[in-house]
């Protein structure tokens, strides 16, 4: 997943030409095939195959990221924020321009007004969808494929509104591996930025996992525990909440695996990602408040 480029004065978000330049190269070295989302989507062969997806739709990329993507012939996925292309914002893209870049790529939608969608109710979930919908297929005459979620965030309120629109696959912002057994609605993406060592990201397995405990931030603020169901066979599992401290480790009982801590975590920000791994294989959640 990517956002912007060349961007410095961004440096949570946006990745350098340069950079990109070194982990394109990175992939064509080592057999890595790059293809198009729905290629990946349809598991119509196997390989090591990676798929590009830049989000919101910042002029940058236009202006600095396409060009080099047109060199190494990568395809890619372009996730937009419809209002700010509507409304004709600065750093956005503009109807004409997507439409230029979807000779190159496939267009899909990150919202309509890129809110916070955990903090919405589930009407105000709807009405941004359809928004977001009807606009795509005003301006590009056919219908959205796929769909990101604002910021990366969801819970599976969320999840349920958006999946009932019929979108071939829904997009997150949790990091891992993705296989024949993902969840087409809870679809994980890494994060690629100056600092991403592009070698160790594609290290990363995919690992099956079930969430059981939390589902949802607890209304206290106080994390007890964390109970993830894991069919992998192995013995030993790794699990690590963000903000927290290092990986605890654990073993796995059946196929369960779980962390209860001595004392209560206060939990002081209002998103917690938790991650488990087993050897080279990493699965994670997120828990909003």
């Amino acid at each position: 997943m990517l956002h912007r480029f060349n961007e410095t004065q961004f440096t949570s978000t946006s990745i350098s030409t340069n950079k990109l330049r070194e982990d394109f190269q990175f992939l064509k070295d080592h057999g890595y095939k790059v293809v198009p989302l729905s290629q990946l989507l349809a598991n119509s062969e196997k390989g090591k195959l990676i798929s590009f997806t830049i989000d919101d739709g910042y002029k940058s990329f236009y202006e600095h990221g396409l060009k080099l993507f047109r060199e190494f012939d990568y395809p890619f996925t372009l996730f937009i924020y419809i209002e700010a292309i509507e409304k004709n914002y600065p750093e956005y893209l503009s109807w004409s321009q997507v439409k230029h870049l979807s000779k190159f790529g496939e267009i899909a939608i990150h919202s309509y007004s890129h809110k916070h969608l955990t903090h919405l109710d589930p009407i105000s979930i709807m009405r941004d969808t359809q928004f977001a919908i009807e606009s795509y297929k005003t301006h590009l005459k056919e219908v959205p494929r796929y769909y990101s979620y604002p910021y990366g965030e969801y819970s599976y309120e969320t999840n349920e509104v958006i999946s009932a629109f019929g979108f071939d696959a829904i997009f997150n912002q949790s990091t891992g591996a993705v296989s024949n057994e993902t969840d087409l609605n809870f679809i994980y993406r890494t994060p690629i930025q100056n600092e991403t060592d592009i070698k160790k990201t594609l290290g990363l397995k995919y690992l099956k996992t079930e969430w059981l405990e939390p589902l949802k931030y607890p209304e206290d603020d106080l994390l007890r525990k964390v109970i993830v169901r894991i069919p992998s066979g192995a013995e030993k599992a790794e699990i690590y909440v963000s903000g927290i401290g290092a990986w605890q480790p654990t073993r796995i009982k059946g196929d369960i695996a779980e962390i209860q801590f001595k004392q209560p975590i206060k939990l002081t920000k209002n998103l917690i990602r938790i991650f488990v791994k087993v050897d080279n294989r990493v699965g994670s959640t997120l828990i909003v408040k």
